[in-house]
């Protein structure tokens, strides 16, 4: 995502930046060679002699300068971490890269395994990378959304919320992703920008480590950063991040991009568990359901009993035979591709394909549709349109010219996307959800590319054209749309970063907000929906099924015809109820943050009334009663709570927490005002593995009435519980 920040940001930048303009250290060119269909070389444990001597080099001029790299700006928000970092103490006597990134942004997450590769290979060493998150979008400036981010994409360094951009201006950087480089004495090294960058910052980091050995080994610094990770706060559930989903009414099937999962699970239209497809390991592997892998995967889409599936994190698209379940891969490497250098490879200009799909390197395909037997796929990763014949595997590059920006034009190689990453279709022509230029897009399949709705007409560089606006055609604001869905005349939009769904009205090109964005994007039960960056949408009969990212849930809305939806006459949708749909193994881990969470498919059961003569005293009882072969997971965050009404000066809610480690839990209920006795709910989660690896969870919630015997003076009892798993 090279780009650049608005002209008034901007010229802030230039005023603060000046002294670092010409801070970026130029690597040695690479040798070209031919290379099959646009595939990456395969990656070798370190960087090549060449570029360990410019390496060398770097550093050797730049510890002359002795520049010092800039503290960290205060007051800021940390994430992974316990305490906020300094430079001066925590990060002394270390190599330091600072990943300057946002979330939204496509190449920001191409290279997180760049990072991860880097913290692995020096994992003994006095090496970290400090993610600082600069947002491009005001939603992304929220710490608790930059969380979310965290524990979607697995970051496990720790990461300081930059929304001011105070730290980006520092350090000069000017576009995402940038790195900075800072040696152990605190010198700064400069910046590397782009992604693709893993050999160069490899290569310093030891040239770094190589100079400070021989030359001052007793400042290096090897003590552990004092870590805490967000995803030991986090509960596991049935869904971890669903990115999209696919309604197949014929099948009475629901099928769930389980992204966090890293799996595509399969539910019936009312929640009932079918199947799934991966194990929940992160990879690319065939094979049958169990053995298969994926790595996050988005965009579904069924086409002669066979579900196609872009595997996002793989950079693949993969098939599901629906009948028998295999899993085999139709394209992709499993390597990013560099599609500017594919197409323009041999001096060839305007090579589209068609190319052979496994040995083609596609680049984050985010969405997949059909239409009239092609298969057409939004290729967030190069900005552009490509499509996939579903009997040969090939696969063409169809529209955009490969940069990020948002251009309408009659050949759709010259109209440009910026992440397009939702697909609908009216039988006709294809709607885009552009997240990038916050703009819905409709494109002809070999014809012109226009702008539905968003954007600024006569600025088609311009990605920071967003917010929250209603109205007719261009100029109207979303925030970084996913999803799309098509409907009889009407494009739902699943606005992301709004928190809120959207629809346009096709022929008049009117935007409407429907349902969501009533501030925090949080789902309660007594009150409109707060969806949570919605990503996916799809359509069966009068029921809207949206993929409820952040809220790890499907809400179901029933459409009516009319500007409102409805369910049982309440005006917002329901979470679908998930019965009996596993997690795997591998993510069956985590804790309890500061809220109980309200997975989808927790039970309600009945009110508990039991007598006792006095609360101080009296036991609370859960008996658990699991199947042969099941046990309780010692890894995730199993807790019997009681909520209850105390008094005093004031009334306030008040809970009591004890951890669930084998069949019988009990707890001793606290001192509860007769009046408020009827006031008290007994919370249960716990979660259950089997011998083969299958987890799953039990979420339950009952009302407990409890009544005081008149006098007071009964004997303390016990009030008993029972809960018996079925798998």
């Amino acid at each position: 995502m090279r780009r650049v920040l608005p002209v008034l940001v901007l010229l802030a930048l230039l005023a603060t930046s000046a002294a670092f303009a010409e801070d970026e250290p130029t690597p040695p060119k690479k040798e070209a060679g031919k290379q099959e269909a646009g595939k990456q070389r395969p990656r070798k444990e370190g960087p090549s002699l060449g570029t360990l001597v410019w390496a060398r080099e770097v550093v050797g001029e730049r510890l002359k300068q002795a520049e010092q790299a800039p503290e960290f700006a205060a007051d800021r928000d940390w994430l992974n971490v316990s305490r906020p970092l300094t430079l001066a103490e925590d990060l002394k006597g270390k190599v330091v890269i600072l990943d300057f990134w946002c979330y939204c942004c496509i190449n920001c997450l191409h290279v997180l395994p760049d990072l991860h590769y880097l913290e692995e290979r020096y994992a003994d060493k006095p090496f970290a990378v400090v993610g600082v998150h600069s947002a491009k979008f005001e939603n992304e400036k929220d710490a608790a959304q930059i969380r979310e981010a965290i524990l979607r994409y697995d970051i496990q360094h720790p990461v300081v919320n930059d929304a001011d951009f105070a730290i980006w201006r520092s350090y000069g950087a000017r576009s995402w992703p940038t790195f900075a480089v800072i040696a152990p004495d605190g010198t700064f090294i400069g910046v590397l920008s782009g992604e693709g960058r893993r050999e160069e910052l490899d290569a310093l980091v030891q040239a770094l480590l190589e100079r400070f050995g021989q030359l001052a080994p007793e400042t290096l610094n090897t003590k552990a950063l004092p870590m805490r990770l967000e995803k030991t706060t986090k509960p596991p559930g049935m869904l971890a991040y669903p990115g999209k989903v696919l309604a197949a009414p014929e099948r009475d099937s629901l099928f769930i991009a389980d992204s966090g999962h890293n799996r595509v699970v399969e539910v019936a239209l009312d929640g009932t568990f079918k199947r799934a497809f991966g194990s929940g390991e992160a990879g690319l592997q065939d094979g049958a359901p169990a053995e298969a892998r994926f790595r996050g995967p988005q965009g579904m889409a069924i086409h002669e009993g066979v579900l196609w599936v872009c595997d996002t994190g793989n950079h693949a698209i993969r098939r599901i035979d629906l009948e028998t379940g295999n899993v085999t891969t139709a394209a992709g490497t499993g390597e990013k591709g560099n599609h500017w250098r594919l197409i323009q490879r041999s001096g060839v200009p305007n090579e589209h394909g068609p190319w052979p799909g496994r040995t083609t390197a596609l680049s984050s395909p985010w969405d997949i549709l059909f239409l009239d037997g092609v298969g057409h796929i939004a290729m967030a990763g190069s900005h552009s349109m490509w499509s996939i014949d579903p009997k040969t595997n090939a696969v063409r590059h169809t529209a955009g010219d490969l940069t990020e920006r948002r251009l309408d034009a009659e050949d759709p190689y010259q109209a440009a996307f910026a992440q397009p990453s939702g697909l609908a279709t009216d039988g006709t022509v294809l709607f885009i959800a552009d997240s990038e230029s916050s703009a819905i897009l409709q494109a002809v399949p070999g014809g012109a590319v226009t702008t539905l709705a968003g954007a600024e007409k006569d600025q088609p560089t311009n990605l920071f054209h967003f917010g929250d606006e209603d109205g007719v055609g261009w100029g109207r604001r979303f925030q970084h749309p996913l999803g799309v869905a098509y409907h009889r005349g009407k494009l739902w939009v699943a606005d992301s970063y709004n928190h809120k769904l959207k629809y346009v009205l096709v022929d008049s090109r009117k935007v409407h907000s429907f349902l969501g964005g009533f501030g925090s994007p949080r789902q309660r039960d007594d009150a409109p929906p707060r969806f949570a960056e919605p990503s996916g949408l799809s359509i069966a009969g009068d029921r809207l099924y949206v993929a409820d990212t952040n809220n790890h849930a499907v809400q179901v809305a029933r459409l009516l015809g009319t500007d409102t939806g409805e369910v049982g006459g309440i005006s917002y949708p329901r979470a679908l109820p998930l019965k009996g749909v596993p997690i795997p193994a591998a993510h069956a881990k985590g804790g309890m943050g500061d809220a109980w969470p309200r997975l989808p498919g927790t039970v309600v059961r009945e009110t508990v009334k039991a007598t006792t003569g006095v609360f101080e005293g009296t036991r609370l009882r859960l008996e658990l009663t699991l199947p042969l072969g099941w046990k309780l997971s010692p890894d995730a965050p199993s807790l019997l709570r009681l909520e209850y009404v105390t008094g005093g000066q004031a009334t306030r809610r008040a809970h009591v927490d004890v951890p669930i480690t084998g069949p019988t839990t009990e707890l001793r209920l606290p001192a509860v005002p007769s009046s408020h006795a009827g006031r008290c709910r007994v919370r249960v989660l716990y979660y259950a593995c089997s011998e083969a690896g299958t987890c799953r969870v039990q979420s339950l919630e009952i009302p407990l009435a409890l009544e005081v015997a008149p006098d007071g003076k009964g004997e303390p009892g016990t009030v008993v519980l029972k809960d018996t798993f079925l798998p």
